[in-house]
């Protein structure tokens, strides 16, 4: 079975700040992943779900994410694989390229999801 992948609680507030407001499954509340009942919906629009709490914002997956990028800044994020050692690193093209392509090296990660989590990382903090 295929499990998606989320962006971390720290990027999807990230996200929130930068303007994401595409429907989701899932939010984070007080960063705890819960599971929308319902159906989507877009928990970034201002409206509060739990007026309990005050850190509630959508989770996206991460190719939402990147796929909002795209869209939103021409901002592609490329994951390589590196069979020896066994590792991942992410690039970041934009297009048109108003800056160099950006490159993780030397930063290397375990896994693609972490590579992907960096690399929109990175975007957010960065480039936006």
């Amino acid at each position: 079975m295929i499990i998606e992948d989320y962006v971390s609680f720290e990027t999807a507030k990230l996200l929130k700040e930068k303007g994401f407001d595409a429907e989701c499954d899932y939010l984070y509340v007080d960063g705890e992943l819960i599971r929308a009942r319902g159906g989507k919906c877009n928990w970034n629009d201002g409206e509060t779900l739990f007026t309990d709490y005050k850190n509630e914002c959508s989770a996206p997956t991460l190719q939402m994410a990147r796929k909002w990028l795209i869209e939103n800044y021409n901002i592609h994020i490329e994951v390589r694989y590196f069979p020896m050692p066994n590792i991942y690193r992410y690039v970041i093209i934009h297009s048109p390229a108003t800056f160099k392509n950006i490159d993780s090296h030397p930063q290397y990660f375990n896994k693609d999801e972490e590579a992907c989590e960096a690399g929109i990382r990175y975007c957010l903090e960065n480039l936006i």
